[in-house]
C-alpha cells in the first residue's frame, strides 16, 4: 500500500500493543511470588494483570495466591525484587509483535513520524526498545513517570505528539486498553484498538475508532483514519 503520511504523526503505546512483553513479566511476577513461597501464576493470567504498573501486578497476584496484601512489604522488598530481576531480563522473552516491524518499516518509509506514550516506567519502556532495535523508528518517548501525569490523561499523548514535532490535528493514538482510548478521546485524537494486547475497550462508543486483530491490518486502518483512501 502506498500513501503518503509525511504530516502525520503516530503514536503507540508500547506493552501489549508494540510488543509481547508479557513473558518477560510473568517471569519477574513468578520471582517474586517464590519469595513468599507461593507458587507460579499462569502466563494467561498475567496478560490480564499487565497496564497498571508492577506494584499492581504483585498485588493481583498475592491475591490469587489469597495472601493479604501487606504494602509496606510490597514497597520495601516485593518491588525492588521483581524490578531487579525484571532489569536483568528485560527482553529476554519479549518480541514485537507478528508483522509489526513490517509495518514500522512501511510507516517510516511513507514519512511518518512514530512515537511511544506509555505508562510503563520511561527508562524501563527505553530498554525494551533499544533491547529490541526498536528504538530507530522513533522520535520521541514519553513514559508513565516523565510528567507527573499519564494515560489516560490526554496530555500525555499531546505532550508525546509535541515532542515528536507533530500536531493533534494530524495525530493517531493506537493502543491495546481503555487508558489508550480515553487518553486518546481525552486528547481529541482518533483510535486504533489492537484487539490482541491486554486490555479492554470501554463501552463508550467513539466515532473514530477503529479495531484490529493483527499487525497486518495496521496500514489500513491507519489510511482510514487519515483520510487516505
Amino acid at each position: 500500500m502506498q500513501y503518503d503520511l509525511s504530516d502525520w504523526t503516530l503514536v503507540f503505546d508500547l506493552d501489549g500493543t508494540l510488543v509481547e512483553t508479557a513473558p518477560d513479566l510473568h517471569a519477574a511476577l513468578n520471582h517474586t511470588l517464590k519469595a513468599k513461597k507461593l507458587g507460579p501464576v499462569s502466563l494467561d493470567s498475567i496478560r490480564l494483570m499487565i497496564g497498571d504498573g508492577a506494584k499492581a501486578m504483585i498485588r493481583k497476584g498475592l491475591t490469587q495466591h489469597g495472601v493479604a496484601v501487606d504494602e509496606t512489604e510490597i514497597e520495601q522488598h516485593l518491588w525492588p525484587r521483581f524490578l531487579e530481576h525484571y532489569q536483568a531480563n528485560i527482553t529476554r522473552l519479549s518480541e514485537p509483535f507478528e508483522d509489526s516491524v513490517a509495518s514500522l518499516d512501511t510507516f517510516r518509509a511513507a514519512g511518518a513520524r512514530m512515537a511511544v506514550c506509555t505508562n510503563k516506567a520511561q527508562h524501563l519502556a527505553a530498554q525494551v526498545l533499544s533491547g529490541l532495535n526498536l528504538d530507530r523508528y522513533f522520535v520521541s518517548l514519553v513514559g508513565g513517570d516523565t510528567l507527573g501525569t499519564k494515560k489516560p490523561d490526554g496530555m500525555h499523548v499531546l505532550e508525546t505528539v509535541r515532542r515528536a514535532g507533530g500536531s493533534p490535528e494530524r495525530a493517531i493514538m493506537i493502543g491495546d486498553a481503555w487508558t489508550d482510548e480515553k487518553a486518546a478521546r481525552n486528547a481529541g485524537l482518533p483510535f486504533i484498538f489492537v484487539s490482541f494486547g491486554y486490555g479492554t475497550l470501554s463501552a463508550e462508543p467513539y466515532e473514530f475508532l477503529k479495531s484490529i486483530s493483527h499487525w497486518r491490518d495496521m496500514p489500513q486502518a491507519i489510511a482510514e483514519l487519515a483520510g487516505l483512501i
